[in-house]
C-alpha cells in the first residue's frame, strides 16, 4: 500500500515537529535554571565578639551566606545559670551586621588628595598604603623618637576581639614604645582618684550585690551604658533578686537603671554630686556613725592625729566638713540643698575636679571599703586597657 502525503498533512506534521523541538529546546535550560535557584546556598555560622567598644565583648554568632552576614544571634551555650550565665549581647551588638554591611563602610585604603575637610579621597592599593605608613613611621621614629608617636584611644574597636590585646599597642611596643595616655573619656576622673584613695582601680565583683542590703547608684546607669550580658545590668538585677537589696538611684534623669525597679530616686541638680557627698559625710560625722577604727588604721588626713606634725592647722578632711577649715563653711545638708546662682559655677568646678574624690572619701568615712557586701565601685576589668611601655 502506497503512502500518500498531501501538502496539507506535510505542513501539519512539520508544524507539530517544530513545536515539539521548540518545547524541548526551551524546557531543558529552564529546568536547569529552576534547579539552580532551588539549590541550597551554603551557610555557615562563625563565632566572634562585639566590637562596639563598651568593654563587655559579648559573644556573637554570625550567620553567613554568600560571604555576607545576614543575621546575628548571641550566646546560646551552657545552662545560663547564675554565676555562669550566658554572655548575651544587647541590641547594639545584635545589630552589628548593619555596621558590617553598611554601604559607607571602608573596605579598602583611601588616600586624601585634597585639603583637610574637603572630603576628597582616592582609592589606593594595599601595598601602597602599607608602604606609605611604614615609610613615614620609620622616618618619624628616626627623626623624632618614639615619644612622637601617639596611639589614640577610642577607635571603636579598642583591642579588637579580645580585651587588652590592642594590636597597634603591640606593634608600637615592638618598635620600642610610644606616647601612651592616662585615663579615658568615660572614667578619667574616677580612675585617677581611686589610685590615690585606694591604691587600685577596681573593687568588689558586681555579684557581691547578692550579699548586701543596700545598692546606691551614684550617677551609675549600667542599664544604658553596660546593658549587655557581659556588662553590669544582669549582675545587678540577678543579685538583687537574691538579696532583695534596697536600691537608691542618684541621677538628675530618671534613667533605665531605675525604670520602676528603684526603691528611691534622688534627682539632684547636675554638678552637685560632690555637695551631696559632703553633706552625707557631715551627717555621718556629727551623728557619730563613722568607722573610727578603720579610719585610724587605714586613712591619712581624716583628722589631726593622722597628719604630719608640720601640716597646717585644721587642714584635715573632718575640719573641712565641719566648717573648721580655711573656708569656715560647714557642709551641712542645708548648705548642699540651698545652692544660689552665685554658687552654681563653684559647684560645677567641683564636679569637674573633685566630685569623685568626695564620693570616695564618703565611702571611706563609713568604712565601706574592700569588705564583702561593700565596695566603692564594681570591678569592671574589661573597661581598662593595660598600660603599655611608653619609651624605648
Amino acid at each position: 500500500m502506497k503512502a500518500e502525503i498531501s501538502r496539507r498533512s506535510l505542513m501539519k506534521t512539520s508544524a507539530l515537529g517544530s513545536l515539539a523541538l521548540a518545547s524541548s529546546a526551551f524546557t531543558l535550560p529552564f529546568s536547569q535554571m529552576v534547579r539552580a535557584a532551588e539549590a541550597p546556598v551554603e551557610e555557615k555560622a562563625v563565632w566572634s565578639s562585639c566590637t562596639v567598644n563598651c568593654g563587655s565583648r559579648c559573644l556573637l554568632r554570625l550567620h553567613v551566606k554568600d560571604d555576607t552576614v545576614y543575621w546575628v544571634e548571641s550566646d546560646t551555650t551552657g545552662d545560663d545559670v547564675y554565676g555562669n550565665h550566658q554572655v548575651r549581647a544587647c541590641l547594639r551588638g545584635r545589630s552589628i551586621r548593619r555596621r558590617m554591611n553598611h554601604p559607607d563602610r571602608l573596605k579598602y585604603p583611601m588616600k586624601r588628595v585634597g585639603k583637610r575637610g574637603e572630603g576628597k579621597f582616592e582609592r589606593i592599593s594595599w601595598d601602597e598604603a602599607l608602604d606609605t605608613i611604614s615609610d613615614n613611621l620609620r622616618r618619624i621614629l628616626k627623626d623624632y623618637g618614639n615619644e612622637a608617636v601617639h596611639v589614640l584611644y577610642g577607635t571603636g574597636v579598642d583591642g579588637g576581639n579580645i580585651t587588652n590585646s590592642n594590636v597597634p599597642y603591640r606593634l608600637m611596643n615592638s618598635c620600642g614604645g610610644f606616647l601612651s595616655r592616662y585615663g579615658s573619656y568615660s572614667t578619667a576622673q574616677i580612675s585617677a582618684a581611686m589610685s590615690y584613695m585606694f591604691g587600685a582601680n577596681d573593687g568588689n565583683s558586681p555579684d557581691d550585690i547578692a550579699n548586701t542590703k543596700l545598692v546606691v547608684m551614684f550617677g551609675n546607669n549600667p542599664a544604658e551604658t553596660r546593658m549587655s550580658g557581659g556588662g553590669v545590668t544582669y549582675y545587678v538585677e540577678q543579685a538583687r533578686e537574691r538579696s532583695n537589696a534596697r536600691m537608691i538611684v542618684i541621677d538628675p534623669r530618671y534613667n533605665d537603671t531605675a525604670a520602676g525597679r528603684e526603691d528611691e530616686w534622688l534627682p539632684i541638680r547636675p554638678g552637685t554630686d560632690g555637695a551631696l557627698a559632703c553633706a552625707i559625710a557631715w551627717v555621718l560625722i556629727t551623728e557619730n556613725m563613722v568607722d573610727q577604727p578603720f579610719l585610724d588604721k587605714y586613712c591619712v588626713g581624716y583628722d589631726e592625729k593622722t597628719l604630719p606634725a608640720n601640716a597646717p592647722r585644721n587642714a584635715h578632711y573632718k575640719a573641712y566638713i565641719l566648717g573648721e577649715g580655711p573656708d569656715g563653711i560647714a557642709k551641712t545638708p542645708e548648705w548642699a540643698a540651698k545652692s544660689p546662682a552665685s554658687r552654681q559655677k563653684k559647684l560645677s568646678s567641683w564636679h569637674e575636679r573633685s566630685v569623685q574624690q568626695n564620693l570616695l572619701i564618703f565611702v571611706r568615712v563609713g568604712g565601706h571599703n574592700d569588705i564583702p557586701t561593700a565596695s566603692k565601685r564594681p570591678a569592671l576589668l574589661p573597661c581598662f586597657p593595660f598600660s603599655p611601655v611608653t619609651s624605648a
